[in-house]
Order: structure tokens, then sequence, then C-alpha cells
């Protein structure tokens, strides 16, 4: 999905932002609003937004010295997440179609994204949790196709989201005990997307075999993934693909049929997936 025009300033809010968050002084702040700038200037239209945010967040970080810019907002978004996680699975255990529920689960984990919003009400999302609608909603050949792949190719989004993925990936093997189930994640970090790194000591490992994409755009970019995450994405019977910046990366662009899931969060998004904001997804997309 390539670029609109409101997508240059959506990533120059973000620039913003973290000169915002980071620069006590002057000199600081104008040296990255005046990268950004740069950086912005470089791309036409024919790039997808997480091309352009890969180099502005990295050049960021090269001026400030920090890794990881948002290493403490994921570390306290999983913790989050995990407080919720025992009343979910209790919620599943109860429901009449659990892979449907969860598929919500995983889809209102969506909302932890720092690229678009800076501040988010879990707690809230989740109490609307299984009485939210799909604006397009592909669950019925989604849940055959589970049922048949022996192998899945899940392409994880945000920190924080992950524990609900974790539930979905459950319910899929409850379905599929024998699937092989891949979790993509991304090489580095890049505004809040999980790595292995944010990984570490969670189940995740217990249900998939986690995988270093070697991307490091804020979604998985066949331009830059590694030959063992390309090979994992083509080859595998399904793909399901979390949250608005892997959309944007592949939604008729990567050349096979791929689940989306994942919560419209801006007007770029909307029109391209035939949605409007604050739409819930889960559809497939064609080759």
């Amino acid at each position: 999905m390539n670029i609109a025009r409101e997508c240059y300033l959506c990533i120059y809010r973000q620039v913003f932002k973290l000169a915002d968050k980071f620069c006590k002084e002057e000199k600081c702040a104008s040296k990255i609003l005046r990268e950004g700038a740069k950086i912005l200037s470089k791309y036409d239209i024919n790039v997808t937004p997480p091309e352009i945010a890969r180099e502005e967040y990295g050049k960021i970080s090269e001026i400030l010295g920090i890794e990881d810019l948002f290493e403490k907002e994921k570390k306290e978004s999983i913790k989050e997440a995990l407080k919720f996680k025992p009343l979910l699975k209790l919620r599943l255990l109860e429901s009449e179609n659990p892979l449907y529920d969860a598929c919500k689960i995983a889809v209102v984990g969506n909302v932890i994204d720092l690229g678009v919003h800076q501040s988010y009400d879990l707690k809230r999302e989740i109490e609307n949790i299984f009485e939210i609608e799909f604006k397009r909603n592909d669950f019925d050949e989604f849940k055959l196709r589970v049922s048949d792949s022996e192998s899945i190719c899940y392409l994880a989004d945000n920190a924080g989201e992950n524990i609900f993925d974790e539930l979905l990936i459950e319910e899929i093997k409850n379905i599929n005990p024998d699937v092989k189930v891949y979790y993509v994640v991304r090489c580095k970090s890049v505004i809040n997307d999980v790595t292995i790194k944010d990984l570490i000591g969670l189940e995740i490992f217990e249900l998939a075999e986690v995988v270093d994409s070697g991307v490091d755009t804020p979604g998985f970019h066949l331009k830059f993934a590694n030959e063992v995450s390309k090979k994992i994405f083509f080859d595998a019977d399904m793909v399901i693909s979390k949250g608005m910046g892997n959309f944007e990366c592949l939604f008729d662009e990567c050349g096979r049929e791929v689940f989306y899931l994942f919560k419209v969060k801006c007007d770029v998004v909307a029109r391209a997936s035939g949605a409007e904001v604050g739409d819930y997804m889960l559809f497939k997309g064609e080759k």
C-alpha cells in the first residue's frame, strides 16, 4: 500500500512527538525536526509508509544515542496485557465460539500502537471486547484454513499485543493440534513493534516457533525480510497478518493470500481497506 498525502503529515507528527519527548534543549529538537524533514523530502508516493518510518526512527535513534526509543512503554504494555490474560482465558473456556472470540481478543489488542496514538485505553477496549463486530468478516474461511493448514505464518505487530496473540494461537492449536505456527517478529526495535528480546520469558515460545524476520520497518516489508522469514511467508499454508503496519506493507504488494486482522486507525488505511476509522477487520486479501 503506497503512501498518500496524509502520510507525510502523520509521519512528521511522529517525528515532532519524539523530539518533544526526548529533547529538553531546542538545539536537539531542531536537529531531529530538520533531519526528519530531509528524510520525508526524499520520498515520492511509490513507497509504503513503514518504509519511510524505518528511516525516520533509525535516524532519531542515531541522533539520541538510544537504541530502543519505546523500551519502557513496551515493557509496561506487556505487563498491563498480562493482567487481563487469565480473565480472557476464562471467557474463552465459556465461549460458544472460542476461535471467533479469540480473533476479537487479538484484534482488540491492536489498539496498542504508539506510532499512531501516544496513549490508549486498553481496559475500556477489553470491557467491550466480545461485543465488537468486524466491518469486513471472512471468519468462516479463516476457520476453514486454520483447520486445514499444516503451517501458519503469524506476523506479529506491537509489544503487549503479543499477549493477545498467544490466546488466538492457543485456540488455533485447539482446533488443529498438529499445525506448525511461526510467530514472525521484527529484527530490531522500531516504534513499539515486538522483537524476540521483548518476548523473553513469555508463553509464546511454547506455542510457536518465534522467528526473527530481519525486518526493521514497522511492518513486514518483504524488501527487508531475511531469506528464512520470506520462505516461511511464501511456503506457509496460511498467513495471518496482525496490525496496520503489516497491512500497509503487504496489501496489494505481496503476491499471496493473506488474512488481515487489525483495527483501522487512519483515513488512508480506511480507504484502502474499504472501512472507516475505528472499524475492526478480519478479511482475506487476495493475491
